[in-house]
C-alpha cells in the first residue's frame, strides 16, 4: 500500500476537497485495485454525498478486499441500515463485533439501531456492553437508561439516568429520560423542569415538544 498516497488523499476528504479526494482514492486503485482503505473511503464518500447505494458497493468491496477489517463491517452496516436495510445493517455490524469484540463504538451503533427498531431489551444490552468497554462515557449509559424505560425497566432506567444526569446535566437525552421517569412516578413539577432543559438544549426535536404539552396538561388537569 502506497501510505503517502492515501494519507494525501485522506487530507483532501478532511478538508472537504471532495472531488480532489475522490480522484485521489481512485488512482490509489489503478495501481492497488483491492486497497481496502481506498475502497472503504470512497464509500464514505459515497454516502456523505447522498449516494447509498454506491457506497455500499465500495464498502462490500473493501470486504471483499479484506473481510477481517472490523472498521469496514461497521461502515457497511450504517451505510446499509441509514438505506432501511436494517437486518443487514444489524448484521454486519455484529460481524464487526465478531471480528473486534473490544470496540465500545460497535456496540454503541447496534444499541442505536436496536431502538431505532423498538427492540428496547437487545438496545439496552447493547449499551451496557459498550458502557463497560469504556465506562467513562456518559452517553453509553444514557443509551441504556432509555432502552431500559422503553423496556418497562423504570427502576434500572432512574438508576442509569440519574447518574449520567449528576455527571453530565448538558445530555438532552437524560432530561427527557428522567422526565418520563419522573412523571410515571407522579412527580409532574420536577418532570417539567427536565423536560423544559431537554428543549433548551435540543429546541427542535419534536419528541420532546409533545411530551412537554402532556406534562402540561397533566399539571393543568390536577389544578
Amino acid at each position: 500500500m502506497n501510505t503517502s498516497k492515501l494519507e494525501q488523499a485522506v487530507s483532501l476528504h478532511q478538508e472537504g476537497k471532495l472531488e480532489e479526494a475522490e480522484q485521489a482514492y481512485l488512482d490509489i486503485l489503478v495501481d492497488e485495485p483491492e486497497n481496502g482503505e481506498a475502497l472503504k473511503l470512497l464509500g464514505v464518500m459515497a454516502c456523505q454525498k447522498n449516494n447509498t447505494e454506491e457506497g455500499i458497493s465500495y464498502l462490500e468491496a473493501a470486504i471483499e478486499a479484506d473481510p477481517e477489517v472490523s472498521e469496514y463491517h461497521l461502515v457497511l452496516g450504517r451505510a446499509l441500515f441509514e438505506a432501511g436495510e436494517y437486518n443487514d445493517g444489524i448484521n454486519s455490524v455484529t460481524k464487526s463485533g465478531e471480528i473486534d469484540p473490544g470496540r465500545a463504538d460497535v456496540y454503541a451503533t447496534l444499541g442505536y439501531f436496536h431502538q431505532h427498531i423498538q427492540n428496547f431489551p437487545v438496545a439496552q444490552r447493547a449499551y451496557e456492553r459498550a458502557a463497560v468497554i469504556e465506562p467513562d462515557n456518559v452517553k453509553f449509559r444514557v443509551g441504556a437508561g432509555l432502552s431500559a424505560y422503553f423496556a418497562g425497566q423504570a427502576d434500572i432506567a432512574s438508576e442509569y439516568l440519574s447518574a449520567a444526569f449528576e455527571e453530565d446535566g448538558s445530555i438532552h437525552q437524560a432530561c427527557y429520560g428522567l422526565a418520563l421517569v419522573k412523571a410515571d412516578a407522579g412527580d409532574i413539577g420536577l418532570a417539567e423542569e427536565l423536560i423544559a432543559k431537554a428543549i433548551a438544549l435540543e429546541p427542535e426535536n419534536p419528541e420532546y415538544n409533545r411530551l412537554q404539552s402532556q406534562l402540561s396538561e397533566s399539571a393543568s388537569d390536577k389544578a
